[in-house]
């Protein structure tokens, strides 16, 4: 009798044993089968790259050496920064490309599309896609890299982002905000 006392009962009994067996079952496949695991390569611990973004098979990196200011902008902060791509754990940089990104005096952050020749927004905010990780690290990093602290970081993406970087605790200075 499902409606009876002891009926519901045993009825909840064998819902938790399902559940448990499927925890057991995950647990144990989880030691067995293999782990994506990135930023195991050697550019993860050089330290003029930092990791912004993975997916697919792919790492994607920032080259925070060659940070550069475009001078002349008022009070906003533009700057290039060059990324490049590398099939995870490889040490090969693939796809090396080159974006201008901006911080306008409210500390909204932008990034240039060369294909519109306009500005598009970087949102900065705790939910952000996937696809928009890589200019919120990048934009974070650069940010810290020129003064110190992120730019924004409430989600904190780029502070987990960081720890797949294993090189030393070195970050280039590049000079101040305005």
């Amino acid at each position: 009798m499902k409606n009876g006392k002891y009926g519901r009962r045993n009825e909840n009994i064998w819902k938790k044993v399902a559940v448990l067996m499927s925890l057991a079952l995950c647990l144990g496949a989880g030691s067995v089968l293999p782990v994506q695991a990135y930023f195991k390569s050697p550019l993860a611990a050089d330290s003029r790259y930092r990791p912004v973004n993975f997916g697919m098979g792919y790492e994607v990196y920032v080259d925070l050496s060659r940070l550069e200011t475009i001078p002349g902008q008022g009070g906003d902060w533009v700057f290039k920064v060059p990324m490049f791509n590398s099939k995870e754990d490889s040490g090969q940089i693939d796809g090396t490309y080159t974006i201008t990104y901006k911080i306008d005096r409210s500390r909204e952050a932008w990034v240039y599309d060369e294909g519109t020749h306009s500005w598009q927004a970087v949102p900065m905010s705790k939910r952000i896609q996937h696809s928009q990780m890589a200019d919120y690290v990048a934009v974070n990093l650069c940010y810290k890299a020129k003064t110190g602290k992120y730019l924004y970081d409430a989600g904190q993406y780029a502070q987990a982002m960081e720890r797949y970087y294993r090189g030393p605790a070195v970050m280039p200075a590049v000079g101040d905000v305005p």
